[in-house]
């Protein structure tokens, strides 16, 4: 486990405290701990006392999804065929969970740029704002992410200040942020298993299952130790929500 990595752990399980421990106490190693230890750590415990902790991420809704499993009987000839709706047109999903509540902002855009980005943080923010509170943002380092890649970004940080405080995850550890598991969830529910032949209909399926996914099925799905007994939300759920 890296220094990105246990900073992300550090953050999240330090959030179910109401008095975040102090850093040394959240390295799991101690014989590791110089090694290991993350400089800022103890800055961002003593934020997130006043801090929402949210996790932000991208997922992409498209005609053509992954192909995950299919299986064929031993030693039978033939391949299952597979439907594709002509065009693999796409639209991308920008994401985000306050990893106490299950609070969920969902948006569709035409690819993974900056400006839906920004505008999502910029409802975190006003979000926290109205609960007297800073937004705490764990995030990958997908360029639009980082102020060294986007400029609509560098000028949302100098505008915000501490309003907004983003921690990165490490450059590909998918488990890192835990909003990733919610995409299984979608993918499970709407990308994955649809019969669409048009975007905007599976468009529309994506944003009816963020809408009717309850704050506690997010919680479980992405592992919060906030989340209550709760079963995943499942395609007869958003079937009757339409």
């Amino acid at each position: 486990m890296g220094k990105k990595r246990l900073r992300v752990e550090a953050l999240l399980a330090a959030a179910s405290s109401p008095v975040p421990p102090p850093a040394a106490d959240l390295i799991p190693d101690a014989t590791l701990a110089e090694d290991l230890f993350p400089e800022d750590l103890p800055r961002l415990l003593g934020l997130l006392a006043r801090a929402d902790l949210y996790l932000q991420d991208e997922v992409e809704v498209a005609l053509h999804p992954t192909l995950t499993r299919v299986w064929s009987r031993a030693g039978r000839p033939g391949q299952r065929l597979v439907q594709a709706p002509g065009k693999n047109y796409k639209q991308c999903g920008f994401g985000l969970v306050d990893w106490r509540e299950g609070w969920l902002d969902f948006a569709l855009a035409d690819g993974r740029r900056a400006a839906p980005l920004v505008a999502q943080l910029r409802r975190a923010v006003a979000r926290s704002r109205q609960r007297g509170r800073i937004a705490m943002v764990i995030l990958d380092n997908l360029g639009i992410h980082t102020p060294k890649g986007s400029r609509l970004l560098r000028v949302l940080l100098a505008e915000l200040g501490e309003d907004l405080v983003l921690v990165y995850t490490p450059t590909y550890d998918p488990d890192a942020n835990r909003i990733e598991w919610l995409w299984r969830a979608l993918r499970r529910t709407v990308t994955h298993t649809h019969q669409r032949q048009r975007l905007d209909d599976l468009a529309a399926d994506a944003d009816r299952w963020a809408r009717t996914i309850t704050p506690a099925q997010v919680l479980s799905q992405i592992g919060s130790p906030f989340a209550p007994d709760q079963q995943p939300v499942g395609r007869e759920e958003l079937n009757h929500a339409a």
